[in-house]
């Protein structure tokens, strides 16, 4: 199980990884394809390129685990007990689970 360092040291990871990736969606979405439409059938078409996929789905893992983590981070500071900061753990890591389930369903069904 990771301990308080490595999941702090996690989210500063998460941290660095989820800038140039917003950067490439932003150059990407602009630059590249262009705001022109956002109908389903470009939207579809972008991801189905396989460029705009990888940096949304790289985005989605690493913007999740920063947001729980940090989530994490801030219920911990109240927990008094031990057992509650292991149960804090163990919600914040389901939602993030969820959250990451939704958010690839989310993005199939442009596919």
């Amino acid at each position: 199980m990771l301990d308080d360092l490595n999941l702090w040291r996690w989210q500063r990871y998460t941290a660095i990884v989820t800038l140039p990736l917003v950067l490439a969606h932003v150059v990407l979405q602009l630059f590249v394809f262009g705001i022109d439409s956002a109908s389903y059938a470009d939207v579809s078409a972008r991801l189905k390129g396989g460029a705009m996929l990888t940096v949304d789905l790289l985005l989605l893992v690493a913007v999740c685990a920063h947001a729980f983590l940090g989530l994490r981070s801030v219920l911990q500071d109240y927990a008094r007990r031990s057992a509650l900061s292991g149960r804090i753990t163990r919600v914040t890591l389901i939602a993030f689970a969820a959250t990451v389930v939704y958010g690839l369903a989310a993005l199939v069904a442009f596919i």
